[in-house]
């Protein structure tokens, strides 16, 4: 009788243990932090289009696609430990081309130029050998174009997914993001319709690059 309940108080402690340790790794799954070094002290950064490269929004639901040869985006992103990675950095202005200097190529020969509405979130949700991939969330665009038939506006919202950033080159990259809708479509003959489904890509350089890790 006291060997069964020997064993039964052993098989007890170590499901007790057991269940511990779960619990403590699940724990530390959730409360993963994320540690933002910026040059910066007031958590400011810019950032500039790659050289070289393109930033491009392709209408999935047409094929049809805007090339800009010049993007800027700047925001904040504040030094120290955070909790999680949801809002890590945010992007408070961003442009796109411009209407007179620098416009964006779209179909037909347009002319295209857009600019961001309202603050856009950085959402980290890994993080490998300086590498931190997440979302950006909250869009709200509108982009202007000069076309065949006039004067085309619409607005892009939404999320785009696969967004990394690397330590190494201070590059942000959002890599044919997608989740964006396209609305408020006017007199954009068929380039852009509502309700089309959207994709991003650009690669953006940061002037004075930021440091992101996490255990």
């Amino acid at each position: 009788m006291r060997s069964i309940i020997k064993r039964s108080l052993f098989a007890t402690a170590v499901a007790a243990a057991a269940f511990g340790l779960t619990a403590t790794s699940a724990s530390a799954t959730a409360q993963a932090s994320w540690t933002v070094v910026n040059p910066n002290a007031n958590g400011s950064f810019a950032a500039s289009l790659k050289a070289g490269t393109t930033a491009d929004l392709l209408d999935i639901s047409t094929g049809q696609s805007v090339a800009c040869y010049s993007a800027t985006a700047s925001g904040s992103a504040t030094n120290g430990v955070h909790p999680d990675g949801t809002n890590l950095a945010q992007i408070n202005t961003a442009t796109f081309g411009d209407a007179v200097s620098d416009p964006c190529d779209g179909p037909l020969g347009s002319a295209f130029s857009a600019v961001a509405n309202a603050p856009i979130s950085l959402n980290a949700s890994s993080y490998s050998g300086g590498v931190t991939s997440g979302t950006l969330t909250n869009v709200n665009v509108t982009i202007t174009g000069d076309t065949l038939f006039g004067v085309c506006t619409a607005t892009i919202s939404g999320s785009a997914g696969n967004a990394s950033y690397n330590n190494a080159t201070g590059e942000l990259t959002i890599n044919n993001g997608t989740g964006l809708t396209i609305s408020d479509v006017d007199n954009c003959a068929g380039l852009m319709n509502d309700g089309d489904t959207a994709s991003f890509s650009a690669t953006y350089v940061l002037d004075d690059p930021i440091t992101v890790t996490s255990p």
